[in-house]
């Protein structure tokens, strides 16, 4: 039975944990979602509800193929999109089309249909994958639902919430008048994106804070959430452990600190019990909770990321995150 590594082969993260498991003698192979046609490929038949995964490199496996149902279970790292829409998108910027204004056109050349074509093509990969990522009988580490919870933080409040999770004040939407009063009743506010991608900032309060708040939900929605003074504590859960660190940093979002430094934290039972239950109540079997906590020692719950980093982390503190990701995935 092989375990599957959904990422890059050249990631280092990938690597490690491929190491690990090579040191269990435990067979795998790693699928890069960007190489899905190329140096591997699907063929899936529904009647029989099984599939093959083929690979063209031994690099990426010991065999040839192998079916779903002799894929014990399958590490999410990263998906990869294809390279196809990342080429046509660029033949659709302006100076691709200037340097090119001389050439004759076809008519199936134009950048629009070009952009479309591209488009269409990696939804027919990601369909095809999506027979892969929904094979149940896999364990899916993390699964693509969970992966998906991810993709809309507040609904990770909102289950957080409903567990008895602390959540922040929040306001999430484009309506500037309920925007304005919002970050009025507030004494800091901070803004992100819903989906995620970018880092946190501060509202930078005025006297007529409306026309910015124009503009910003203008050009798209966003979170607005209380600010809490405190401490960065990310909260690694594997099952039914939990292991947790302190990130220090002068910034407001410590990715941005280069100098941000991580230490080893000892988190209270209940918020460690609660931790396990909001990984689970989200579909997954592990997760890196990220939580804010107050100077009074109240723990506010921002979000669950169902594919962390933490490779640095692990280097950088000692803890053993690697070992019980193996154990989990090997366990039944």
């Amino acid at each position: 039975m092989h375990v599957a590594l959904l990422g890059s082969e050249q990631d280092p993260q990938i690597q490690h944990v491929a190491k690990a498991l090579s040191q269990t003698a435990t067979p795998f192979y790693i699928a890069n979602t960007q190489q899905f046609g190329s140096a591997w490929s699907i063929s899936y038949d529904p009647d029989f509800d099984d599939g093959l995964v083929h690979f063209n490199s031994p690099t990426l496996c010991d065999q040839p193929r192998v079916t779903f149902s002799n894929t014990k279970a399958a590490y999410w790292h990263e998906y990869l999109p294809g390279t196809s829409l990342t080429a046509s998108d660029a033949k659709s910027r302006p100076d691709h089309a200037l340097n090119n204004k001389m050439k004759t056109e076809k008519p199936n050349d134009n950048p629009s249909k070009l952009l479309a074509d591209a488009t269409w093509t990696e939804q027919e990969r990601a369909s095809t994958l999506l027979c892969w990522f929904s094979y149940s009988d896999i364990k899916w580490v993390n699964s693509i639902d969970a992966v998906r919870s991810h993709q809309c933080k507040p609904y990770q409040s909102r289950v957080a919430g409903k567990l008895g999770a602390h959540i922040p004040y929040t306001f999430v939407g484009n309506a500037p008048e309920v925007a304005s009063q919002f970050c009025n009743n507030m004494r800091d506010v901070v803004y992100k994106p819903v989906r995620g991608g970018r880092t946190v900032q501060f509202v930078n309060k005025q006297p007529n804070m409306r026309p910015l708040l124009n503009t910003l939900l203008n050009e798209r929605p966003v979170t607005f959430q209380k600010y809490i003074a405190g401490e960065n504590v990310r909260s690694y859960v594997l099952g039914n452990d939990v292991l947790s660190v302190q990130i220090d940093s002068s910034e407001l979002d410590y990715r941005n600190d280069d100098n941000a430094s991580v230490s080893v934290t000892i988190i209270p039972n209940e918020v460690q019990r609660m931790a396990i239950k909001i990984c689970q109540a989200l579909g997954m079997h592990w997760c890196a909770i990220d939580w804010r906590r107050s100077a009074k020692g109240k723990y506010f719950f921002l979000e669950a990321n169902p594919s962390p980093y933490f490779l640095k982390v692990e280097n950088d503190t000692g803890l053993d995150i690697t070992d019980k990701m193996v154990a989990l995935l090997m366990k039944i």
